[in-house]
């Protein structure tokens, strides 16, 4: 079993880096899945050694699973297709990444060596792939999973894995030295000018955690290493720059494109809703629309103990029409509100419990460098999720959960001492 571990882990690796280097490039290949079920079975067959630290939070979400689970049945007697209910099941059901990481707990700290070198070479490869895209067109139209392009980057999800490549940097687990260290700064910071002129929330899932982080943490080394950091940060962007504004990127469907000016308008609308000739305040708005019309059919309506249930476009059952939900969008551009909107007010009133006992562990005492680490990564995917559709598919779920389950390893491991 440990050598059948020991491959399992290594397959398991290879299949994280693939959907963290090209995202919803390969979102159809179903690898995720695979890898999922696969270890569904390997922990079954080893009931009888498994164990892991049962708590008010893995009884949540054992419970979330379950209710996922139960409204299976429910969506396809309201005669949904199997495909679609199964689809929108997975919002709670790839939380069995957590046992699947309290399975391989003997060989985590290998799991977490493979993990960190993914994030070491994390910006350079996205950097690499993300030039190929702008300056060799025929790379944009590979296709190898169905009618999907192989590069299809969703831009807050790069503000996510950008902000763990660059805090498992500062935290020391990821060691580079010297002009290769200037280099991986100077990277991050191009990229973060690219996640910057096209996602909001990439932005703040980036620039929020690390704040936290520099605020949290206690180890003075580092803190005065992040204001050194802060310091040069104008630098950085200042070199980056001259290959930012010669990148060449078409509009996005959102009209947004890679420039100062661009970047510019991003960070003011984070805090205005004016018209400023582009779509982002409309942006804003179609979704706060959204939301209130979830809140509305759950706090004051028919769906309020159940949700809608499982199978069914959202945005077509709340009539939302927007150039986002022409047939592909299912789901409203927040995690939350999915919740909501699907199963019902008592059970989003369970997650946001269970979310405020997750973030308290920032308050443990005394707690460890590499906890603190943990909780501002979920933090960032939390933020993300916030404001897009994330954590519903295996992009954002798949990593989220394992994150979430590599925090309980790290919770127990300092409770036992």
């Amino acid at each position: 079993m440990e050598s059948l571990k020991r491959v399992y882990l290594q397959f398991f690796i290879l299949v994280y880096a693939l959907y963290a280097l090209f995202n919803k490039g390969i979102a159809y290949s179903f690898l995720s899945e695979f890898v999922f079920f696969t270890g569904i079975l390997l922990v079954l067959f080893s009931l009888r050694e498994y164990e892991f630290e049962w708590d008010k939070k893995m009884a949540f979400l054992v419970f979330f699973v379950f209710v996922s689970i139960v409204n299976i049945p429910r969506g396809i007697i309201q005669g949904y297709p199997i495909v679609d209910v199964i689809r929108d099941s997975v919002i709670f059901n790839y939380i069995g990444f957590i046992f699947i990481i309290y399975f391989l707990k003997n060989q985590i700290e290998e799991f977490k060596r493979y993990l960190f070198i993914v994030y070491k070479w994390y910006p350079l490869i996205i950097c690499f792939l993300f030039l190929l895209n702008s300056y060799f067109p025929p790379f944009r139209d590979i296709k190898l999973f169905g009618e999907q392009y192989i590069w299809l980057y969703k831009f807050g999800d790069l503000g996510v894995h950008l902000f763990i490549s660059t805090i498992l940097l500062l935290n020391g687990n990821i060691q580079l030295s010297g002009r290769y260290l200037i280099g991986q700064f100077i990277v991050i910071a191009y990229l973060f000018l690219v996640l910057s002129s096209y996602s909001r929330s990439g932005m703040i899932s980036f620039g929020i955690p690390l704040f936290i982080f520099l605020i949290a943490t206690k180890n003075k080394e580092i803190k005065k290493q992040i204001m050194g950091l802060i310091k040069l940060a104008p630098l950085f962007v200042l070199l980056a720059l001259p290959i930012f504004l010669s990148t060449d990127v078409k509009e996005n469907f959102q009209g947004r494109k890679l420039g100062i000016e661009q970047l510019q308008q991003n960070i003011v609308s984070i805090f205005t809703t004016e018209k400023d000739g582009t779509t982002l305040s409309d942006n804003k708005i179609w979704r706060l629309v959204w939301w209130a019309k979830i809140i509305d059919y759950t706090f004051m309506g028919e769906y309020f103990m159940y949700g809608r249930g499982l199978g069914m476009s959202l945005a077509e059952t709340d009539e939302i029409i927007h150039e986002e939900t022409d047939g592909v969008l299912r789901s409203p551009h927040s995690f939350h509100l999915t919740i909501l909107a699907r199963f019902g007010v008592p059970l989003f009133f369970m997650w946001l419990l269970f979310l405020f006992w997750h973030f308290k562990l920032f308050w443990y005492k005394n707690i460890s460098p590499m906890l603190l680490v943990y909780l501002t990564i979920t933090c960032a995917f939390v933020i993300n999720a916030s404001f897009d559709v994330y954590l519903e598919g295996p992009m954002g779920a798949m990593p989220f959960w394992i994150f979430i389950g590599l925090t309980y390893l790290e919770e127990q491991k300092k409770e036992n001492g």
